[in-house]
């Protein structure tokens, strides 16, 4: 996804959530606190966007900080989650080691990471594992090839995918789809895998059609 593209909808189209998704929601009562016994620390959120899920995590007890590539989501951030909450602009270029000085407990990437070329992804990953406290949580979600996006592209440079769609979004991006679950530990495979899954809030068969993601939720 281009930058523009990204702020824009941002800025002008009112993107993001009000609301916490349900998979999130999930995340946190049956993974986090449920199986895990982990209701607090320190939590960032990458791709946090206008801060909704952040605010939900702080909600519940976390202390959170949020990364994004658009400048003006931090009047967003201020107003949703709180200005004593950091929220960090940031460029394919920039070092998360070089910006957040404290130790995190929780990872969570939320239908961010797979708009992020091979290389930056990597790299992200590498920094999420270097961020981390020993026995840290990630969550992230990676758009899969069921999802109806997949569709509507075509092979572009070995790793993203071109898409293109009409109708209700009229939208152009780059996208990297996870096709297996054998493929997601790969890709996460500096984290031990605890639970795998996925998520299709909707899927209307004759309109848009599957909007499947898988969830990886591993391990430091």
């Amino acid at each position: 996804m281009s930058f523009e593209l990204y702020k824009n909808k941002y800025e002008q189209k009112g993107y993001g959530v009000e609301y916490p998704d349900g998979h999130v929601i999930r995340f946190y009562e049956r993974i986090l606190k449920y199986k895990l016994n982990k209701t607090s620390g320190k939590l960032l959120d990458f791709g946090c966007g206008n801060g909704t899920h952040a605010k939900y995590f702080k909600d519940k007890g976390f202390k959170v900080c949020g990364a994004d590539i658009v400048p003006s989501l931090q009047e967003q951030w201020n107003k949703n989650v709180g200005d004593d909450s950091k929220y960090f602009n940031i460029t394919n270029e920039t070092k998360l080691e070089d910006i957040i000085d404290e130790k995190i407990d929780v990872i969570f990437a939320n239908q961010s990471l797979y708009y992020l070329p091979k290389d930056i992804l990597e790299q992200r990953l590498s920094s999420f594992y270097n961020i981390c406290n020993e026995n840290a949580i990630i969550f992230a979600s990676m758009m899969s090839s069921k999802n109806y996006y997949y569709a509507h592209s075509s092979k572009s440079d070995g790793w993203f995918r071109s898409v293109k769609l009409d109708g209700r979004l009229k939208e152009s991006c780059e996208i990297h789809f996870i096709n297996t679950q054998k493929e997601l530990e790969e890709t996460f495979s500096l984290f031990k895998p605890l639970f795998v899954g996925d998520y299709d809030p909707i899927n209307f068969y004759d309109f848009e059609g599957s909007a499947h993601h898988f969830i990886f939720i591993g391990q430091k």
